[in-house]
């Protein structure tokens, strides 16, 4: 329920740009089975897994703009650091 409750808060707190994308069927497929899995409808997916890759990228950005770095992290360093989040 907590994505729930995260969706609430965008909702009330800033406001929502709608944008139209195109998916072909095959796309479209997966992306409701792997939805209807994790307990959403797609749209709701889609929309939390975009939100989750902006926060993750605009924290590696400001981490990577810190005093003492001059570049972005490679692949493999971004997915070594997120892993280390969630441990």
């Amino acid at each position: 329920m907590k994505f729930v409750s995260d969706m609430m808060k965008t909702i009330t707190t800033s406001p929502r740009k709608k944008k139209i994308i195109e998916l072909t069927p095959e796309t479209e497929k997966r992306l409701r089975i792997i939805a209807v899995n994790a307990g959403y409808n797609l749209k709701s997916y889609i929309e939390n897994v975009l939100d989750e890759i902006a926060d993750e990228d605009e924290l590696l950005i400001a981490l990577s703009n810190a005093e003492g770095t001059d570049e972005l992290l490679n692949e493999q360093e971004k997915t070594r650091f997120i892993k280390s989040l969630s441990q």
